[in-house]
């Protein structure tokens, strides 16, 4: 669906292959919208009801489960690296792309194992016409809080990122019994790095670093610019040997990093400190206890790993 402030328009396109029926939608609306009908009027309270784009999508699936009934709904937009399945997939499918004033906001198709008739497909344009704004805003929204949970120099999420993902991993750790493992990084002698070449190597030097921690990450570690030249990884669902298994090689890999900035060539080291969630753990005593075995490492020479024992 294509909404902008051009002449009302609506191009439809149906295709057909065997068992799948697949329409793609592009709508053109008056900026004000002021020809919705009821119905959409009354989704689109609902929907404005929440920023968050998850549950924007959940309460648009139950609004068009009311209307036109069906198996399953997802919402695509590649450009912001989102997906959202809701349902198992059925044969005949209709598929919409989603632009407001020339700006692409992902694509929706809803599917199930009958095919849609044109009454349905009116009723799921006019649906669709009533998300289109309270997801721009959703969308706005997420960028927004990704913004202000994003460090602007190595692209990681920063310390208020941090302070919120703590809680909730060390409340599922809690209350499920879920692995957690904190590894705290600092850069060794970066100080010296600042004060003889300058912030602008300084800041090149945390880039290579960042990027170098990112090709060691699996998909369910968390990484976090802690502040200045410290790192914090959650580690979730691993166990301490893994944690140290992990760190070490991270270590080992920072280590041989070549630095080659504009003719300045360094030899970059880290120090790890390592701790493991125990019972009755909260994220202050978690931290606390890295930030301790991260000294250690400082004070036993710097470039190793320390971890705390196996309770």
């Amino acid at each position: 669906m294509t909404t902008s402030t051009e002449p009302m328009a609506n191009i439809t396109d149906i295709s057909n292959s065997p068992g799948v029926q697949s329409s793609r939608l592009m709508i053109s609306y008056p900026e004000n919208m002021t020809d919705v009908t009821n119905m959409s009027i009354h989704v689109m309270g609902v929907l404005q009801s929440t920023l968050e784009l998850e549950k924007l999508i959940e309460l648009f699936d139950d609004e068009m489960s009311a209307v036109v009934p069906h198996d399953h709904l997802c919402y695509e937009n590649p450009e912001e690296n989102i997906k959202f399945d809701l349902g198992k997939t059925g044969r005949h499918s209709s598929s919409y792309s989603l632009v407001l004033f020339g700006k692409n906001m992902g694509a929706l198709t809803i599917s199930r194992n009958t095919k849609f008739v044109d009454v349905e497909i009116e009723k799921i344009e006019s649906l669709i016409s009533a998300l289109i704004y309270p997801l721009r805003n959703a969308l706005l929204y997420k960028q927004a809080v990704e913004k202000a949970y994003n460090d602007p120099l190595t692209g990681l999420n920063n310390r208020a990122a941090f302070d919120k993902s703590i809680e909730q991993e060390v409340d599922l750790a809690t209350r499920h019994g879920h692995s957690l493992s904190l590894m705290m990084l600092d850069l060794d002698r970066f100080k010296q790095i600042n004060d003889n070449y300058g912030h602008i190597v300084g800041d090149a030097v945390l880039k290579s670093f960042a990027d170098c921690i990112m090709e060691c990450m699996r998909s369910s570690d968390i990484v976090f610019r802690y502040g200045g030249e410290e790192f914090v990884i959650l580690l979730r669902n691993t166990e301490l040997a893994g944690a140290i298994l992990l760190a070490e090689r991270m270590r080992k890999n920072i280590e041989n990093m070549k630095f080659d900035y504009n003719n300045v060539k360094l030899n970059i080291s880290v120090s790890i400190g390592l701790s493991h969630f125990r019972e009755g753990d909260d994220r202050f005593t978690l931290v606390e206890r890295a930030d301790k075995l991260l000294y250690k490492a400082k004070e036993n020479g710097r470039n190793q790993v320390v971890a705390e024992s196996k309770s």
